[in-house]
């Protein structure tokens, strides 16, 4: 359902296209999470290591640090490239020659120190309805937890999503709800992009953690959007789209996230829309 789309769109792309300040420096690693595809090895070690100088350096610097295809900068492309990467290699490891394989683990701790920019750590929320720089935060170091077996950061990133989840709006009962309150202040579309980029980190985390008590928020959450979100509030690229796929019930919100991002190119996918398709699809492959 996922793979096919995002393979084509994706196939496209050469890495020579991307700038190293371009989220398609991320293609090769959403193609990899796709299927086994070794010439794209050298294209993951690079890419680890473009993300390992920007981490490297102080983090005084623009936490925007990745622009889409269009120009635009958004909080959240930092953290989604490093979490590409991250999958990708944990997905490949094991097939990497040695000398590549090197190169990735030199890279890691210096790369995830993207995922700790200055400001954005658990308590210090840019604005109190965002919370998707936290749950990315705590998606990114929870996968190099994984990878390096570092229990520090596993609690860690745990600790983050306890501190957001506990914060309002109040959960009651079994009701569908938002992950945030939406503020007379803000504009629909914006809130409704924070809430979905905010989900997808959060479903990841829920699959990656095994936690039942996060899947269930995920459902809610979703539930809410399926209930209340009109389509021309969504963007057209699908954040949060395997959050919507994992329960039967919401699956009719993300079958019209599919269908906006198709019908916005005529049918072919875009390359950030084709990247989420991706990571969806290796979400999606995690369970029997």
């Amino acid at each position: 359902m996922l793979s096919v789309p995002a393979a084509d769109a994706l196939a496209d792309i050469s890495r020579d296209q991307a700038d190293d300040d371009s989220i398609l420096i991320a293609v090769p690693a959403a193609r990899l999470l796709l299927g086994d595809l070794p010439a794209l090895h050298p294209a993951l070690a690079q890419g680890l290591k473009i993300l390992a100088e920007l981490g490297a350096r102080t983090q005084s610097d623009d936490p925007c640090r990745f622009t889409d295809p269009a120009g635009h900068r958004r909080l959240v492309y930092t953290p989604f490239v490093l979490h590409l990467h991250l999958a990708a290699f944990a997905k490949c490891y094991e097939q990497l020659p040695p000398p590549l394989w090197a190169v990735c683990e030199d890279a890691l701790p210096r790369a995830v120190e993207l995922a700790r920019p200055a400001g954005h750590g658990a308590g210090a929320r840019t604005r109190d309805d965002d919370l998707a720089p936290e749950l990315w935060q705590a998606l990114c170091l929870a996968q190099f937890a994984r990878l390096t077996s570092r229990d520090v950061e596993l609690e860690l990133a745990d600790a983050i999503v306890h501190d957001a989840l506990t914060q309002p709006p109040a959960v009651i009962a079994d009701a569908p709800h938002p992950l945030r309150l939406h503020h007379r202040d803000e504009s629909i579309e914006t809130w409704t992009y924070r809430e979905l980029t905010s989900l997808h980190a959060l479903a990841n985390l829920a699959l990656l953690r095994r936690n039942r008590q996060w899947s269930v928020r995920v459902s809610r959450v979703a539930r809410y959007h399926l209930d209340h979100t009109q389509p021309d509030h969504a963007t057209t690229e699908p954040w949060g789209v395997f959050a919507f796929l994992w329960s039967p019930e919401t699956r009719p919100f993300a079958q019209q996230q599919l269908h906006d991002a198709a019908a916005r190119h005529r049918g072919r996918l875009s390359p950030l829309p084709a990247m989420l398709l991706a990571d969806a699809a290796h979400a999606l492959s995690q369970f029997d």
